[in-house]
């Protein structure tokens, strides 16, 4: 990343918020996450709203913000792109993603980075109720991302509901 991408997200985010993350969404290895697919836009965006959302409720309520911080960015560091398996049901193969994709995100995080207790809780068991939190932080984390990911589903269903429209209107 320049510099005026990481002044950018500080303009953004804040100075305490960039200070924490920047380390790991400026990695190499990272940077593969913009690449990846994920609800409507990129796991890399995904990550970074949900722990920019968590950072300010973990600052607001004292506590453990780079825990939270770092454990959000690495929530869903599975690096692979969610496809079915042909023959196979997309729910049950969603499922199979559900279980799997935070054991992937864990191993991977360990690869590259030191990661506390709480931020493995958050990463291992962000997917409640298929898995149970441990933490405080982990639960925030488990309820931002649910959150987020039904804004950008329902983001990506009034786009393409749209796009369906405009098809009928000019036939």
């Amino acid at each position: 990343m320049d510099l005026n991408e990481i002044q950018d997200m500080i303009d953004h985010y804040g100075e305490e918020f960039v200070t924490v993350a920047h380390p790991i969404f400026s990695h190499t290895i990272y940077q593969i996450m913009k690449t990846i697919d994920h609800h409507d836009g990129s796991a890399y965006d995904h990550c970074l709203k949900v722990a920019y959302y968590a950072y300010r409720m973990a600052k607001r309520w004292d506590w453990h913000v780079e825990a939270t911080i770092r454990g959000a960015l690495l929530h869903d560091f599975h690096l692979y792109q969610f496809s079915k398996r042909p023959r196979r049901s997309v729910l049950l193969e969603g499922l199979r993603h559900t279980r799997n994709h935070p054991k992937h995100a864990l191993a991977n995080a360990l690869l590259y980075w030191n990661i506390s207790g709480k931020e493995k809780d958050i990463i291992e068991n962000h997917m409640f109720p298929f898995s149970i939190p441990r933490c405080r932080e982990a639960w925030l984390i488990s309820f931002i991302d649910k959150y987020v990911a039904i804004w950008e589903y329902s983001v990506r269903a009034k786009r393409t509901f749209r796009a369906k429209t405009r098809l009928k209107r000019h036939r």
